[in-house]
């Protein structure tokens, strides 16, 4: 029961910081939303590092990666903010598998128990005999706690990596949403700086 209580115990901490860590809000900030909107509105991106500064974190980070490329030609911007893409998409999932492993574990700790317990019911019963049906039942009942004790952990904890792994995998499917808006604005302000570049060579050539 202690191991089970501990795997308990680590997979509420670990469901709580996650929680919290994986709030919408707190990651698709408007603020930043409201840079990748206007990206093409302007030729200078310094108040889009300004606000990108104010609000860090996998958002800021990804819109950054396209930004300080945005020189570059267009495959090298998406490599960058692919490479930052998926640095982020670790650290949002991660400690995700410490809750599917408590998830797996709790239950064959109680299966374990319930084993052990059995094993040492049927020594009692070798050396007692068969003669003490009350208190043959009381341990086969104290036996089977184990394992009622860890599908109560375990089944929890498999809903809730679940429900875990899918708010992070939508953040990240809409945080890959906005980064092809990233790559299509600054693809296509390369383009036409480009033409104006050929247009103001034409002319003084």
């Amino acid at each position: 029961m202690i191991p089970i209580g501990v795997c308990s115990l680590v997979g509420l901490m670990v469901l709580i910081e996650r929680s919290l860590a994986l709030r919408r809000r707190r990651i698709v900030l408007p603020e930043i939303v409201g840079v990748v909107e206007t990206l093409d509105a302007g030729n200078d991106f310094g108040v889009a590092y300004a606000i990108l500064e104010r609000h860090p974190g996998p958002f800021a980070n990804v819109v950054r990666a396209g930004l300080d490329h945005s020189g570059a030609e267009w495959t090298i911007i998406r490599d960058a903010m692919q490479e930052a893409g998926r640095q982020e998409a670790v650290v949002l999932t991660r400690n995700l598998n410490v809750i599917e492993t408590v998830a797996a574990v709790a239950p064959l700790l109680g299966l374990l128990g319930t084993v052990t317990g059995m094993i040492r019911l049927f020594n009692a019963m070798a050396a007692r005999g068969l003669g003490q049906a009350q208190y043959l039942s009381s341990g086969i009942a104290e036996a089977m706690i184990t394992t009622a004790a860890g599908l109560i952990i375990g089944i929890p904890a498999l809903v809730a990596h679940n429900w875990l792994r899918g708010r992070a995998e939508a953040i990240i499917h809409e945080l890959e949403a906005y980064a092809s808006r990233v790559l299509d604005t600054l693809r296509s302000r390369g383009l036409a700086l480009g033409g104006a570049r050929q247009d103001r060579a034409a002319r003084t050539a």
